[in-house]
């Protein structure tokens, strides 16, 4: 019997969440709230990397990068609340509630010192918001094709009035349709409107290092074209008020440069990591 109970309490110990620093290259949970949170670390050193996906991908979507940059530093993806593992929070999935969440994760995890912040397409919304609001966190930004505020509304203003009728059609359909869960509809309606408006008027921090990697490909898409030449102004228009800014177009992906040019946003990842140690 005594024999059951060890094996059981190791049982249980190894399913818990602790609030402790744990050992690299683990797949770990803390608990916010109550909730599980779960995360991968890989690698050790400072400046640490952080990174965020975009609407619905969990962590695995960065295994390749995060892999290949844990061989400079300390690395960390993670699900956000009600994403793969982790548990789902019954409040707004909008950037402030994800980037008070962010925060809780990462003290808990213990990264006291600032890290470099990567986030894809949505993830790029929520670390923009994240550093404009906790920025002595933070001391870099690349973003991989993030989403851009200004462009989602413009992209119903390209269309014809019945097309207009069609987009809004599709909207409506993704915030209700229950293919999807509860956590991505609620991230996908608040995109477009309240989160939207709290990032477009913040900007971009001054002083620390930006790298916006954007895709410029074209696609068969009807108004791919006229889309892409929008998208491409507004990201040269952040250089004219932001000019540390690095911008990197590639017309050989799509939306998921990190699974199609890998190496191109690890560099790039890598180059910053090699300045931030230099100083």
């Amino acid at each position: 019997m005594t024999k059951y109970i060890i094996i059981l309490f190791g049982l249980i110990c190894s399913f818990s969440c602790a609030d402790k620093q744990p050992d690299s290259d683990q797949e770990q949970c803390v608990e916010i709230n109550g909730k599980k949170q779960f995360y991968l670390a890989k690698g050790s050193g400072d400046p640490a990397v952080v990174f965020i996906t975009g609407l619905g991908p969990t962590m695995d979507d960065f295994q390749e990068v995060q892999l290949k940059v844990s061989n400079h530093a300390k690395t960390i993806c993670y699900d956000r609340a009600g994403i793969g593992k982790s548990e789902s929070f019954n409040n707004e999935r909008n950037l402030e509630n994800i980037s008070l969440e962010l925060k809780e994760l990462i003290d808990k995890i213990g990264l006291d010192k600032p890290f470099i912040l990567v986030g894809h397409s949505r993830g790029g919304l929520i670390a923009r918001y994240f550093v404009s609001k906790y920025p002595k966190k933070v001391c870099g930004l690349i973003l991989i094709d993030p989403a851009i505020p200004e462009l989602m509304w413009l992209k119903r203003e390209l269309r014809a009035d019945t097309e207009k009728i069609e987009f809004d059609n599709f909207y409506n359909s993704f915030c209700t349709d229950t293919q999807y869960t509860a956590t991505i509809r609620n991230e996908f309606k608040n995109t477009f409107t309240t989160d939207s408006s709290a990032v477009s008027g913040k900007g971009f921090p001054l002083n620390i290092p930006i790298t916006l990697i954007g895709s410029s490909k074209i696609s068969e898409d009807k108004y791919s074209k006229e889309e892409t030449k929008i998208k491409v102004e507004l990201l040269n228009s952040y250089l004219k008020i932001n000019p540390q800014i690095k911008l990197i177009l590639t017309d050989k992906s799509g939306h998921y440069i990190y699974d199609t040019e890998p190496d191109l946003v690890i560099n790039e990842i890598v180059t910053m990591l090699n300045k931030a140690k230099t100083k």
